[in-house]
């Protein structure tokens, strides 16, 4: 059974082999982006709210480059009828 609220928060990187999750430096080399990421649910019957911040781009990284890893790997959390995913970006 789990505890409600849930609540939790932490980095994501896009590699070029997908997302690596660490929330602290050191981050991986090979990182195109980083995005910050806070999860919570109030109650077993509220949706989950998912909001992702990007905080850091690698300037050498092309958009076509950065589109392309989007395209094959998504994001890490996807929206679903029992979820809310919002997508802010800083840079």
């Amino acid at each position: 059974m789990t505890d409600f609220p849930i609540a939790e928060s932490g980095m994501f990187h896009l590699t070029p082999s997908g997302w690596t999750r660490k929330d602290r430096a050191p981050f991986p080399i090979d990182r195109l982006e980083s995005w910050y990421f806070e999860r919570e649910q109030p109650a077993e019957d509220a949706k989950e709210q998912v909001c992702f911040m990007r905080r850091w781009v690698h300037q050498g990284a092309s958009q076509a480059v950065r589109d392309a890893l989007h395209a094959r790997f998504r994001m890490p959390y996807q929206p679903d009828p029992n979820r809310n995913l919002i997508l802010e970006c800083e840079i």
